[in-house]
């Protein structure tokens, strides 16, 4: 029944609830509020289609689609069989009060709620050297484990380690099938200020790097892990946009610093490269500057000679020459 087809009856009991009789009477009976009253009754088909649908059950309408471990208060009891695998911070058993004690491996909550403190598998039982009446749940490390376990016997492991044998690495080539190697390592500048992740570089055929045996191909390539290790990851928990303003204040004065310190050191680098370009220039002019002394004296001394030898008459010796004047010592 649609809402405009209801119109009428509300017309009809409006108009019969305010009619008056003409009489001196102003009270309404009880057969005329019948039949005003019935005027504005609606059938049983179409009260569902005002009302909305209705299920019958709880389960119908999803209650339990809720997960095990997130349900509401009521929904008490165990939430991991016997021999369940769980893993840390599982909930075993929810209830109100002590029916359930945590026993190896186990932890009671606020709300009594008794979960997993280790990865293993789930064990209810009874340790009457604990407690002669109580009931406790554990978690084992292997199934077949039976808890509780002998008093004097050597403890099971913790930090969730087991014993097991150190496989012996497999040596890696050197030399590729094709007959390059398989790693070139690039080193950076020797005389560095402050040593950079840039500065050496190892890389491997792009194959071995991506991490199969013996390399798909003749192209190198740093190494995924190492590529990662360059880039700058902060976690950190915001808790305002003006605590991120002051952390991107402070990330920006960082990079910028960062990058006022390399141009510092390439400029620095720079400088030292022209030093030695100056020290070695003067060198090489003094080096000169001494051939060339000695070659003009040599040819002086030649000159002198032959000049020597003209002037004088032939089978004469000629004299030695002066001795030199002692040097004053400043």
């Amino acid at each position: 029944m649609r809402i405009t087809q209801l119109q009428r009856p509300l017309v009809a009991a409006a108009s019969g609830l305010a009619r008056r009789s003409t009489t001196a009477t102003t009270t309404m009976t009880i057969g005329q509020l019948q039949e005003a009253l019935g005027v504005l009754r609606i059938g049983a088909g179409s009260n569902a289609a005002v009302e909305g649908r209705r299920y019958a059950s709880v389960k119908s309408q999803g209650a339990y689609k809720i997960r095990d471990t997130s349900t509401i208060p009521k929904k008490l009891g165990a939430k991991k069989s016997g021999d369940s695998y769980v893993i840390p911070g599982n909930i075993i058993y929810k209830q109100r009060g002590s029916v359930w004690h945590p026993g190896e491996n186990c932890g009671m909550g606020r709300d009594h709620t008794i979960f997993a403190l280790t990865t293993g598998y789930v064990k209810y039982y009874r340790d009457p050297a604990r407690h002669p009446k109580r009931q406790y749940i554990g978690v084992v490390f292997n199934k077949s484990d039976v808890l509780p376990y002998p008093r004097h016997a050597a403890r099971k492991r913790k930090l969730n380690m087991t014993a097991s044998p150190i496989q012996a690495p497999v040596p890696e080539p050197t030399i590729s099938p094709s007959g390059i190697p398989t790693q070139v390592v690039r080193l950076g500048l020797e005389k560095s200020r402050k040593p950079h992740p840039r500065d050496v570089r190892i890389l491997k055929l792009d194959g071995a790097a991506a991490g199969a045996v013996g390399g798909s191909s003749y192209a190198y390539r740093e190494e995924n892990w190492r590529l990662g290790t360059l880039v700058r990851t902060e976690k950190r928990k915001l808790g305002s946009r003006r605590v991120a303003m002051r952390h991107r204040r402070r990330k920006v004065k960082a990079i910028s610093k960062e990058m006022r310190a390399e141009r510092e050191e390439k400029i620095a680098r720079r400088k030292e490269a022209l030093d030695a370009q100056r020290a070695a220039r003067a060198r090489k002019m003094r080096d000169y500057i001494q051939r060339r002394r000695a070659e003009k004296a040599e040819e002086a001394a030649k000159a002198n000679k032959a000049h020597a030898q003209a002037s004088s008459p032939k089978g004469a010796e000629m004299p030695p020459p002066p001795p030199s004047p002692p040097k004053r010592e400043v």
